[in-house]
Order: C-alpha cells, then sequence, then structure tokens
C-alpha cells in the first residue's frame, strides 16, 4: 500500500494565488498601457488593482477640537 499523499489530489487550492505572503509595496503599480489613439476620447488607460487580502490601512486621524488619544496620530484600521 502507497502513502496517502501520493492517492490523493492536492487540497491547497488553485496555484494561480500562489505564494500566499503579504505585498511588499502598500501602493499597486501599473506595469503596461494601452497605445494612445488620437482619433478616440479621452477615457481610463489604466486601472490599480490591489492585492487580494490587503485590508488593513494606516490613516491619519486629524480632528481640530477634539481630545481623543488618536488625534494627529497614525490609526491602523
Amino acid at each position: 500500500m502507497s502513502h496517502s499523499k501520493f492517492e490523493h489530489p492536492r487540497h491547497g487550492g488553485s496555484l494561480g494565488f500562489l505564494p500566499r505572503k503579504r505585498d511588499n509595496r502598500q501602493r499597486g503599480k501599473v506595469k503596461a498601457f494601452p497605445k494612445d489613439d488620437p482619433s478616440k476620447p479621452c477615457g481610463l488607460t489604466s486601472f490599480l488593482g490591489y492585492k487580494a487580502g490587503m485590508t488593513h490601512i494606516v490613516r491619519e486621524v486629524e480632528k481640530p477640537g477634539s481630545k481623543s488619544p488618536t488625534r494627529r496620530k497614525h490609526v491602523k484600521l
């Protein structure tokens, strides 16, 4: 009898979502633009996407007159 790892398929899901790790950059990057066609009207030429799973953002809270401890500080949401 063979070991079970040789008899059963992988249960790891699609390999298109590997490597499963946090990205080094917080901002996306546009790597290609379409050729400019002067005969067409202006429009959206690219779209920035973010890696799935990066749901945390850091923003600066600015509330004048507030006595909150988070006033004028970077807050992780």
